[in-house]
């Protein structure tokens, strides 16, 4: 007899539980990010990269993450034997934190940008 498959209702379910996992582990990572440590790993960027922290230059670092994540992800996608998902998360963490730094940068909190991010744990209310 053969085993019965999943109904719709079933499915959507997995589907938004694998988003909620996706997200936590993701921000996870981004706490977790030190751009001197990390970066040189994941992209690859020279010195010189790494200890421009304006506007411009994290910009640039964050147009290369996108790029890079959405290569990863297609490679993720197509089953190329060269994916690894700890990478890709790593990119999305890095990709993640960035992002918040610039937001920091932009709203004019430079020290909050160059301060390593938090675990949403570590934070007291």
């Amino acid at each position: 007899m053969p085993t019965p498959q999943p109904g719709r209702k079933r499915l959507e379910a997995c589907a938004r539980a694998g988003r909620g996992s996706r997200a936590g582990a993701i921000a996870r990572t981004a706490a977790r990010y030190e751009r001197a440590r990390h970066l040189p790993k994941i992209l690859a960027a020279k010195p010189d990269e790494i200890a421009d922290l304006s506007l411009q230059g994290r910009r640039k670092l964050i147009a290369r993450l996108i790029r890079l994540a959405r290569n990863s992800a297609r490679a993720g996608a197509g089953g190329h034997w060269s994916y690894d998902p700890n990478r890709h998360l790593a990119i999305l963490g890095a990709l993640q934190a960035e992002r918040t730094a610039l937001a920091a940068l932009a709203r004019g909190g430079d020290a909050e940008a160059d301060k390593p991010l938090r675990a949403p744990s570590e934070i007291s209310t």
